[in-house]
């Protein structure tokens, strides 16, 4: 039985959060001695994912640093990167108690500074989930704001990203959609895809309900202004946008631009739900819509499939290597409106090419399991760990 640490920075409603705590129930539910590790206590919203985290254990280390230690704020520009990943790679290792872990399974690229520290001085290794290198986060997100700079800090990021798969035993990834850039990085780099799991419906339903459904944790980049465009488009449409709002000013000044343009009629914020209410969600939707191009992996639709639920989402995601474009979803480019229109249309007024296509996403989907993802993980921790 090996003592793992599944290490994220920080708890977070996201996917990155939600495959991390389901890793370490699946691990301890096949024998392993396994732990969520989080860098930081204070996170970005206060009681995330408690229904999956109930009875998980969950180490917080900067809870052994003394408090003037823990001082940290966000950089301007960037909505997550903050003081803390730049000082806690020297703070965290000092903290790390003798055995108790014997490999570090790390999800993000933040992350895996410190967990770089800790190899350096505790000789504990690591295997990283790369989600998004930090050169395709830079020039994806930040190179409106960063223009000025921006040469300098993707020569800076491409250093970094060497940094972290350089010390990693394996890269891991939820498809190959950032494999080319790795290996450009260090050609002989180990990568390994590994896709999330689900808990697949064991039985779906034909009773679809006449809505969209959009699924992320909603914040000022992932411009949910868009649907307005589509809605324009298709005066009918009904959209739930489901997840947590990072930003209460945000939300409102979102539902501002709703009610001026008329549009309150055509969104139901839902907001935060239960994992049993998402799933519930999923699978009485007509599709869900994804507008925003999640690279690393895209779990809305992997989740959405489990419902038996169709999808329309931006292609070249990670998610797109388990699917069949137009058989078990639709593939367009990131705010293709054209052909958003063209993909909602032909669902909406044939409901029966929905549950059809939802059928068979769930048909290829219904086998996955946490457990055998985590039976990877396992095998990679024995190969590695001291």
């Amino acid at each position: 039985m090996k003592k793992i640490g599944i290490l994220i920075d920080r708890l977070n409603v996201g996917g990155v959060e939600k495959i991390a705590i389901e890793e370490v129930r699946a691990l301890r539910n096949l024998g392993e001695d396994a732990s969520l590790v989080v860098l930081r206590r204070k996170g970005v919203i206060d009681s995330d994912f408690l229904d999956l985290r109930k009875n998980l254990p969950t180490i917080y280390l900067d809870d052994r640093l003394p408090s003037f230690l823990k001082f940290s704020f966000k950089f301007p520009v960037f909505n997550f990167f903050s003081l803390f990943h730049i000082t806690y790679p020297f703070l965290i290792p000092f903290v790390i108690r003798k055995n108790e872990f014997d490999y570090i399974i790390v999800h993000g690229t933040y992350t895996a500074f410190t967990a770089i520290g800790i190899k350096k001085m505790k000789k504990i290794r690591y295997s990283v989930f790369i989600w998004d290198p930090i050169g395709y986060i830079l020039t994806k997100v930040y190179s409106k704001n960063l223009s000025f700079f921006l040469n300098v800090f993707i020569k800076l990021a491409k250093f970094l990203d060497k940094k972290i798969v350089n010390n990693s035993d394996v890269i891991l990834a939820g498809g190959d959609a950032h494999n080319d850039y790795i290996r450009k990085i260090n050609p002989n780099t180990s990568i390994r895809i590994f896709p999330p799991s689900v808990h697949p419906l064991k039985k779906i339903t034909r009773d679809k309900k006449n809505y969209i459904l959009m699924v992320t944790a909603w914040k000022r980049g992932k411009n949910p202004e868009y649907i307005f465009d589509l809605i324009k488009k298709i005066p009918q449409i009904k959209i739930k946008m489901v997840g947590k709002w990072l930003d209460a000013s945000y939300k409102k000044e979102f539902q501002e631009k709703m009610r001026k343009n008329n549009f309150l009629k055509n969104v139901d914020i839902v907001g935060e739900v239960s994992e049993k209410e998402l799933s519930n969600y999923y699978s009485q939707a007509i599709v869900l819509l994804q507008t925003n191009d999640d690279r690393g992996f895209g779990m809305p639709a992997l989740e959405a499939a489990s419902n038996g639920t169709t999808f329309i989402i931006p292609g070249g995601q990670g998610v797109c290597n388990l699917f069949k474009n137009k058989i078990d979803g639709f593939y367009t480019k990131e705010q293709d409106t054209k052909a958003i229109i063209h993909y909602l249309n032909k669902l909406i007024n044939n409901k029966n090419q929905s549950i059809r296509m939802g059928k068979h996403a769930w048909e290829t989907v219904k086998n996955y399991t946490w457990q055998k993802h985590a039976e990877k993980l396992i095998r990679i921790s024995k190969i590695y760990a001291k």
